[in-house]
């Protein structure tokens, strides 16, 4: 009985083709595993973060009595200081810490010391100080620009902070990608970008685009749209993204 097999030119052949496809597809597979843990990581630290804000309230009532003081500028002689940004945001975080899982806290006289990037990859050259929460799943907090005199109007805008989801310590620090922004109200936390926002410049269309040198703070207004719309897709075609239309590239 004669039997027929593979040459070794078709076995060949056939491994390189595998070797292509899987070349062209991996990547894609990591990228949208990656994708799928951000909006995970991030869904939940706003949730904890919620959470443990509101438990604060209960204790200790709504941010303007919590004795928290204006974060200030002064720029003298071509320096700029924040002489009360960094006791502003120590007791926000006083407050907020007990209800959270900190495992470290520390205090950084320069936040721009962890090399922050804007989503546009333009390093963010911010002197101001912060305390820093980093939390038992690896999410740190940090930052916090309180605006007390404006909690009683905007809608109660008090101020905003920032979390990394993977750590400071830990690339790419960049927002939008696993940088992101929440602000402060009275009566909750909010993901920064949303459209229903009363910063104007803030929302998505004007502070999550991927090449604009003109926004200072681009990559800020990323986070609603990630815990929102489940998806990261205006790195791959904001263009065609915005609230009132498409909320995905397919």
């Amino acid at each position: 009985m004669k039997q027929r097999g593979f040459t070794l030119a078709e076995v060949l052949i056939t491994l390189a083709i595998i070797g292509v496809v899987a070349a062209m597809t991996i990547p894609t597979l990591i990228a949208d595993y990656q994708e799928k843990q951000t909006v995970s990581r991030l869904t939940k630290a706003y949730a904890v973060i919620s959470n443990a804000y509101q438990m604060a309230r209960v204790a200790n009532g709504d941010l303007p009595s919590w004795g928290l003081t204006n974060s200030t500028v002064v720029i003298e002689d071509g320096e700029t200081t924040y002489p009360s940004g960094l006791k502003s945001n120590q007791l926000f975080y006083d407050k907020l810490a007990p209800f959270l899982k900190v495992i470290k806290r520390t205090t950084s006289e320069s936040i721009s010391e962890y090399n922050l990037y804007t989503v546009d990859q333009r390093e963010i050259k911010s002197g101001m100080p912060s305390d820093i929460l980093l939390l038992a799943d690896g999410t740190a907090i940090f930052g916090g620009w309180i605006n007390d005199f404006k909690c009683a109007d905007r809608e109660g805008y008090c101020g905003d902070f920032a979390v990394d989801i993977n750590g400071l310590d830990n690339p790419p620090n960049t927002f939008g990608r696993d940088l992101f922004s929440f602000e402060i109200y009275k009566n909750g936390i909010r993901p920064t970008g949303s459209k229903d926002t009363p910063i104007d410049t803030r929302t998505f269309a004007y502070s999550c685009k991927m090449k604009d040198s003109s926004l200072a703070q681009n990559g800020y207004g990323c986070t609603a749209w990630v815990i929102y719309n489940k998806n990261m897709d205006y790195l791959k075609c904001r263009d065609e993204l915005s609230w009132d239309g498409k909320h995905s590239c397919d």
